[in-house]
């Protein structure tokens, strides 16, 4: 099967491309998937940055050990 991805800027002429493509034999349209702004991409890293202060606050109040950051950065280079 092959497979042609068209990126569109305008997203009020998508109804009617899926429509015209819908008409061709042999042609089947997957679902549309939007690009994350950078925006959203900020805001995914953001909410990820939280999200892990958070886990490192509750740990610290467990009383548990911490691993310092240049042992996590080794092991995060290790692991590529």
């Amino acid at each position: 099967m092959t497979q042609l991805v068209i990126n569109v800027d305008n997203p009020d002429i998508i109804p009617s491309l899926r429509k015209v493509l819908g008409q061709i034999k042999g042609v089947t349209i997957e679902k549309s998937r939007r690009k994350p702004s950078e925006e959203d991409e900020k805001q995914a890293i953001l909410k990820s940055i939280e999200k892990g202060y958070r886990e490192v606050r509750a740990a610290q109040k467990k009383g548990e050990k911490l691993p310092d950051l240049d042992n996590l950065i080794n092991e995060l280079k290790s692991a590529e």
